[in-house]
């Protein structure tokens, strides 16, 4: 056996193989057509800023357009099936993710961001702003929709997964750094995290849309807080690789 790939290392990942620092100790991206994965840790610092810092901007931000983040609204129906599978706290989870996945695939389908995109061109072309600046604008505009639409569905998905691996009492005897629902919990959060970064980038742009991504983050905080309470031991689950030193 090859002591250089980390056993079960794709089972706790995201997917995104072009942007992971893991691959050449995957087995899974291994048996795969390679793709350009160049500088993955350069492309999440770029994006990232202190969490708290995002969290702070969030807050400010909601109470000036007057959103309570603490606040959860119960406003998608579930079907009856869906009713029987999950409890109350579960079902707030499994709407606010929901929600999150409509509104948010809502905005990326409307001509918001091309619209921004167009101007920023425009502003160069016009001399407005340095040709290379619009240019750099564009590029890291760009890069955080990426991030936002490759976790757009997985937050959703992944989320009712954990939920109803919980059900399953396979996990009752193992610890909490073991339980595969608190892995795929860890995961959601991961992903949450990174989306909220990606939009609080959108939100200091885009002071237009300013209204309608403070929304959509009020969802994505509201999904992380949901998590954390239905999963308060998530942060033990080592994660192969990912979490060792």
């Amino acid at each position: 056996m090859d002591s250089n790939f980390i056993p079960g290392i794709y089972n706790w990942c995201d997917r995104w193989c072009e942007r992971c620092s893991f691959t050449s100790r995957c087995r899974v991206y291994e048996k795969t057509e390679n793709t350009s994965n160049s500088e993955p840790e350069e492309f999440w610092e770029n994006l990232s800023q202190c969490f708290q810092e995002t969290i702070d901007l969030l807050k400010n931000t909601a109470e000036e357009f007057g959103i309570n983040l603490d606040e959860i609204e119960e406003e998608i129906p579930l079907e009856e099936e869906e009713e029987e599978e999950y409890k109350v706290g579960e079902e707030a989870l499994y709407q606010v993710t929901n929600s999150y996945l409509k509104t948010a695939r809502a905005w990326l389908e409307s001509d918001s961001f091309k619209a921004f995109i167009s101007k920023l061109e425009e502003k160069g072309e016009l001399g407005l702003i340095t040709i290379s600046e619009a240019e750099d604008k564009v590029i890291a505009l760009s890069e955080a929709v990426e991030v936002i639409h490759w976790y757009l569905f997985f937050i959703h998905v992944k989320s009712s997964r954990a939920l109803k691996e919980k059900q399953e009492d396979f996990w009752d005897e193992y610890p909490e750094s073991e339980k595969s629902y608190n892995g795929t919990a860890k995961i959601t959060k991961i992903a949450i995290e990174r989306s909220m970064q990606a939009w609080i980038h959108l939100l200091n742009q885009m002071q237009e849309d300013q209204d309608r991504i403070v929304e959509i983050l009020a969802l994505l905080e509201k999904s992380r807080k949901l998590l954390e309470k239905e999963f308060p031991n998530l942060d033990q689950f080592i994660r192969p690789g990912f979490d060792e030193e």
